[in-house]
Order: C-alpha cells, then sequence, then structure tokens
C-alpha cells in the first residue's frame, strides 16, 4: 500500500522508505497516492540530472515507468520524460571504460515495452557517492552513466514513443546516447511464426500463431504496444477469415482481444482528418512485422531508422485512428466467424429447389451448377444437400445420388469450403454406405469426373426425351454406381480430413 505523501514529507523521507514507496507504484495506483511520488522523482532529476544521484532519480522514474505509461495525472508524464532526457543528455557524453552495458542486454528481454528490466537493485542503494556503491554489492556497470543514460533515454521512449527519434546525435556532440534496434527475443520469434503464416506457409499451427497475438495484449498497454498490437491485429485479419482456420477458438481470442483494445481507446477522440491518419500497409506480412516493432524502444529505433517513414510513425499512436483501425478489424472478424463456424440457414433453399411434390427440382438444380448463380451462396446449397441427404435415408434413390453428385461436385475444391460447411458435408458423407467398394464394379471402373458435366446429367435426369445425356459417352446408370459414388466419396473424406485437420 502506498501511503499518500505530501510533497513536503517526501523530502525528508529517509532513503530507504522512498526507494520502498517507488516499488509500489503501478499501473492499478490511484493517481493521487502515485503523482506525488513520481512528480517529486522527476524535479529532483531535473534539478541535477548530472549529480551523484542522478543514477537514483532516474532508476527511480525507471521503476515507476508502468503507473506512468497508463493513466498519471495531466502532465505528469512529460515532466518525466523532459527529466528523463534531460538526465540523458548530462550523462551520456561521458564515455566508460566498460566494453558492454546492462541495458543493451535488458532491450531483449523487454515484456510488454516494460522499463522494469532495466532496474538495477535499489533497495542498497548508498546515500553518499560511487565507492559505497561498489561496497554495496553494485555492478559498477549498472551505475554507470552509459548505461543509466541509456535507461534514460529507453524509458523516454516508452512513456512517449518516437520522443527521442528527434534528439539522437550519433556523434554524441550533444551528450546523448541512441537506442540500439535490438528486437526483444520473444516478439522475434512471434512475429517469424507469424510471418510464416501470413505469407501463406506456416511454419507451424495458423490458429495458434493468431491465438497468441490475440492473446499478448496486456491489461495496461504501454502506446507503444497498444499501436503495435492493433497494427499486427489489423493485419492479421484476412487469414483468420480465410477459411484456412479451423479452430474458432483462435477467432475468439481475436474477437475478444480487439474488444479489449477497443474497451481500452473508448472515447479516443483526435484533431486529425482521416486523409492524415496514416495507412494501413498492403503487405500483411510487412504490417505485422511493422505492428511488432512498434511495440519495443529497439524496435522503434529501427523504424525511425527509415527517414521516409518518420512522418508516418507519429500517426500510428493517435488513438482515434487505432480506435478505427480495430474496429474494422474486429466488423470483419465478427462477420467472417459467422461465415465460417455459424450453422448456415438452408431452409429458404427448399422452396427454391424442390418441387410442388416435395421431390428435387433438377432442372433448377442444374441452372444453379452451370451458371453458379451469384444470388445463390453454394456454401449453403452443399449444406442443405447434406442436410436432406441425412434427413431421409428411405427417399427415393435416385434422389439420394444426386444429392451425393451435389455434394461431391462442391468437395472437388476443399480448401475452398468454410469450417461450418465442410464439417456438416463430412457427416453426410460419412453416413454413406461404402460397402459396394468391396465387390468388383459392373463398369470395370469407367465412371465420370463430376465436373462440369453434372448439369447436363441432371438436366437429361429431368428431362431426358429433351435433354441428351452428357457428352462424355456414359449413361446415368454409369453416373450413378455405388461403387462409382462410394468411391467418390472415400476421396473426398480423406481430402476433407486434411482440410478440417483431422486424422481420418
Amino acid at each position: 500500500m502506498i501511503e499518500n505523501f505530501g510533497s513536503g514529507s517526501l523530502r525528508s523521507l529517509p532513503l530507504d522508505e522512498l526507494i520502498a514507496a517507488w516499488g509500489g507504484v503501478g499501473p492499478h495506483s490511484e493517481r493521487a497516492e502515485a503523482d506525488p511520488l513520481v512528480v517529486d522523482c522527476a524535479r529532483r532529476l531535473a534539478a541535477d540530472p548530472g549529480g551523484e544521484r542522478a543514477p537514483l532519480w532516474t532508476f527511480g522514474l525507471v521503476t515507476m515507468a508502468s503507473y506512468v505509461a497508463w493513466r498519471p495525472g495531466e502532465g505528469v508524464a512529460s515532466r518525466v520524460v523532459e527529466a528523463l532526457l534531460a538526465a540523458d543528455s548530462a550523462l551520456g557524453g561521458r564515455g566508460c571504460a566498460h566494453e558492454a552495458h546492462p541495458f543493451r542486454a535488458a532491450l531483449e528481454r523487454i515484456d510488454d515495452d516494460g522499463a522494469d528490466v532495466l532496474v538495477p537493485e535499489l533497495r542498497d542503494f548508498p546515500a553518499h557517492g560511487r565507492e559505497e556503491t561498489a561496497d554495496a554489492g553494485h555492478d559498477d556497470a549498472s551505475w554507470c552513466p552509459t548505461n543509466v543514460a541509456a535507461c534514460a533515454r529507453i524509458t523516454a521512449d516508452v512513456l512517449t514513443p518516437f520522443s527521442t527519434a528527434d534528439t539522437a546525435d550519433t556523434a554524441g556532440t550533444r551528450g546523448v546516447t541512441t537506442i540500439p534496434s535490438v528486437i526483444p527475443r520473444r516478439d522475434s520469434d512471434a512475429l517469424r511464426w507469424l510471418s510464416s503464416t501470413l505469407c501463406d506457409h506456416p511454419y507451424g499451427d495458423p490458429a495458434l500463431d493468431l491465438s497468441r497475438l490475440a492473446l499478448s495484449l496486456p491489461d495496461h498497454p504501454s502506446k507503444g504496444v497498444q499501436a503495435g498490437y492493433v497494427a499486427a491485429m489489423h493485419a492479421s485479419q484476412w487469414y483468420a477469415v480465410s477459411g484456412r482456420i479451423t479452430d474458432p477458438e483462435a477467432l475468439d481470442d481475436m474477437i475478444e482481444g480487439l474488444e479489449k483494445v477497443l474497451a481500452q481507446l473508448a472515447g479516443s477522440t483526435c484533431a486529425h482528418t482521416p486523409a492524415e491518419h496514416p495507412e494501413p500497409h498492403s503487405d500483411p506480412a510487412g504490417a505485422a512485422r511493422f505492428g511488432f516493432y512498434l511495440r519495443s524502444p529497439g524496435g522503434r529505433a529501427k523504424l525511425a531508422e527509415d527517414a521516409r517513414r518518420r512522418g508516418d510513425l507519429q500517426g500510428w499512436l493517435c488513438p482515434a485512428f487505432l480506435h478505427s483501425l480495430a474496429d474494422e478489424a474486429l466488423d470483419e472478424l465478427r462477420e467472417g466467424h459467422a461465415e465460417l463456424f455459424a450453422p448456415r440457414e438452408t431452409d429458404h433453399l427448399d422452396e427454391e429447389f424442390l418441387g410442388a411434390d416435395g421431390r428435387l427440382a433438377l432442372d433448377r438444380l442444374a441452372r444453379l451448377l452451370d451458371d453458379e448463380d451469384p444470388s445463390l451462396d453454394v456454401d449453403d446449397l452443399a449444406v442443405w444437400a447434406a442436410r436432406r441427404y441425412l434427413g431421409d435415408a428411405t427417399a427415393d434413390p435416385r434422389e439420394r445420388a444426386v444429392l451425393l453428385l451435389v455434394m461431391l461436385w462442391y468437395a472437388e475444391d476443399p480448401y475452398e469450403i468454410p469450417y461450418n460447411a465442410g464439417t456438416e458435408l463430412r457427416d453426410a458423407l460419412r453416413a454413406v454406405d461404402t460397402s459396394p467398394l468391396d465387390a468388383e464394379c459392373p463398369h470395370g471402373g469407367t465412371h465420370p469426373d463430376t465436373g462440369d458435366r453434372l448439369p447436363s446429367l441432371l438436366d437429361h435426369l429431368h428431362a431426358p426425351g429433351e435433354c441428351p445425356a452428357p457428352d462424355d459417352g456414359l449413361t446415368p446408370d454409369v453416373w450413378l454406381c455405388p461403387h462409382h459414388l462410394a468411391e467418390r466419396t472415400q476421396e473426398a473424406l480423406e481430402e476433407l480430413a486434411g482440410v478440417l485437420d483431422e486424422d481420418e
């Protein structure tokens, strides 16, 4: 529990108690309790950014960065960033003899843009001088001015992404450090797998990759993490609804993740016109990479290296723009989820494809299959045929054979079949009698492909006197041969098993 400190009491607070109070400040803290601690620490650092205790005040602000990155009081974040950049400027040009500093390795471990991995142990920070620092057992490189300056700069970028881009000076003449373009290992690994999926050559399970992305939004994200999350989710939406995902849980996770980020962005406004907002990247894998780079200081440093993109970067932090982008992706995912996984409505097709006597209207079926009438959904037709096939096993065998032929025609391109249609098709095909395969076929295995000639067969069955049989020279009894239908059914089930990720 953080005590409710006033500015006067903080000035006289013993150092160990002050450090302990910093450790209690986080995104859940109340402003009335946390803001005085943050502002006091920023004031001390700004007053002497290159002084003996500047490392202590710097790491105090780093410790409280998760609070400042979320929703501090008005003006608090800007005061902190100003103090941190002052420390960076004062300490960064001093140089040192160290070959390496902890901040660089810490950049690889940063999780959710958090700066906590940059913080060395504070509780034993001495009241006086560098000699006591060494006596207390601190790693000298941690408290080295170069390391402290880098941590200040990195934390400033966490709190206000790209705030350090315009102050970079690789020559060191202004005393500032640069942030190495080091991508956290967790982001690099996740991006590698997701990119392979978005290029449509997945290394692993695409549904798992999408779920991991969807679940990567923390409860209290920094601005960079929030922007990067929305960018990557928007880039991934097309694959999620493409029909390649057979696990509804992946889309559930993405929908819940976008609902969560929209709640965080609720009420966002901006002074931009729509034309002033950046254009999402057209390449999904490149857009996802951009999103992951937005999430970390090292990733943002890499983005800022590209001068052509610098004008675009700040626009990606606009909360109103992010809200519109997340909302667009959410609409697509909800629509795709219903299209892929919700039970399909087919009752309206009775009127289309049944005659007054309740029998199949073969001529109407033929016209649809021949022209693929855009006003009718062939996915719905396949499900309608599957349900009708399963619904009455005692129906006219020829009608059932026609329904089966329609299903087999539809199954010829299994990778274009939505998951909900595919599962119903599979269930109907599993009900087909395959025992004729145990006997020799009377036609010597000479059977047709369903293909483009199926409409001709349906027309011929409907009106044999007016419509000739298909021009393949095979009579209807060959088309409707039980051995042929059983063989084709077995092949279709094997294909569907691969598409539906089943071990058939």
